[in-house]
């Protein structure tokens, strides 16, 4: 399967990238710039994650396409200029859109499943836009482009957790004999869609407080739909809390980039990492975990190590919210944040490690 090659991939570039980030600026040759860590956290990591988890059951062939264009786009996106980087950069998202969109658009028998295939190809434009602005057009596109693709996977995690969590707490509390208070389990999703799908084309044009408006109707709609679910069941459960502690970040992260944009006196980009980090960063390393075990065949057990990893991207995620308003600490708030970031990743990587070689020893 992808996910056996693209998940370690995802959680070692993970690992790595964010603090040869924060190293950046202390050796004086390296020139990386917040448009590439943007991209690379979304486009490089986030994206390989996608891949992995859609592409269930493909041909070898598609696995090594995506491996290659992946490594490919990282490249062009380090090292590249031009329009041969702007061909090498996309075809990581392109091989992503045509490999894992088809099966999903020809299963789609109803709106709300129309919208994943929906959502990779709007990346893949995105995506474009972004280098559009490397190669062209300068880095005020590129700023745009980040924040359309940032309201891109919150969406993505909205739909995906919306669907993996209520499912898993559900079939929880009736081993338990709790009665379940999710009979509107779809109806979120177009509504969903509609808002957050809308201040990605605002943030697009530059419509900020359009954009930011969305993003708190987007949080409130998510917190209405969340209190259904009963979370406060799932505290002794870590294979549970870890992914409600994800979705749950996106709440606040949608409201943050909402305030922002709307003009209250926060540094934005600051606000960026409740969903980037609290949300995104979360919801991936849980999914990775739990999906590697289940196409495992293995059993969700013992997942206290994932609970501190995801304790971890918290920490981390309150740590660069609180870098630019304690301006003293900017720096150690930083590297705490990023440290944190990476040593939760280094706990999933040496998860994802341990699960593959238990599938190898049973072969």
């Amino acid at each position: 399967m992808a996910s056996r090659v693209l998940f370690p991939l995802a959680a070692a570039f993970a690992l790595i990238a964010v603090p040869l980030w924060l190293a950046a600026p202390f050796h004086g040759g390296i020139v990386i710039t917040p448009a590439w860590h943007g991209h690379e956290m979304l486009f490089g990591f986030a994206l390989a994650v996608l891949a992995g988890f859609l592409s269930t059951r493909p041909a070898p062939v598609a696995t090594w396409t995506l491996l290659a264009t992946w490594l490919a786009a990282r490249v062009a996106a380090a090292a590249g200029t031009g329009p041969l980087a702007l061909i090498a950069g996309l075809s990581f998202p392109v091989a992503v859109l045509v490999i894992t969109a088809p099966p999903l658009f020809a299963g789609a028998k109803r709106a709300q499943n129309r919208i994943l295939p929906a959502l990779i190809t709007a990346l893949l434009i995105v995506d474009g836009i972004w280098w559009a602005g490397a190669v062209w057009l300068g880095p005020a596109l590129q700023q745009h482009a980040l924040l359309a693709a940032l309201d891109l996977f919150a969406l993505l995690l909205l739909i995906v957790g919306g669907r993996a969590l209520p499912a898993a707490v559900g079939g929880y509390l009736e081993r338990r004999g709790i009665a379940r208070r999710d009979a509107a389990r779809s109806e979120y999703e177009l509504p969903l869609a509609i808002l957050v799908g809308a201040a990605a084309l605002f943030d697009l044009l530059a419509s900020d407080r359009v954009a930011g408006a969305l993003c708190l109707g987007a949080a409130l709609l998510a917190l209405r739909r969340v209190i259904a679910w009963q979370l406060h069941y799932t505290l002794r459960e870590p294979r549970l809390w870890t992914l409600a502690l994800g979705y749950l970040w996106l709440i606040p992260g949608l409201a943050l980039k909402g305030i922002a944009q709307l003009g209250v006196s926060f540094a934005d980009t600051a606000m960026l990492h409740a969903i980037a980090i609290g949300g995104l960063g979360t919801l991936t390393l849980t999914m990775m975990a739990r999906t590697a075990l289940l196409r495992a065949r293995q059993p969700l057990e013992n997942f206290a190590d994932i609970g501190v990893a995801a304790l971890l991207l918290s920490a981390a995620a309150l740590s660069r919210l609180l870098s630019p308003l304690v301006p003293v600490a900017a720096g150690p708030l930083l590297w705490c944040a990023g440290l944190a970031w990476a040593c939760a990743f280094g706990i999933l990587l040496a998860r994802l490690l341990r699960t593959a070689a238990r599938t190898r020893q049973r072969l």
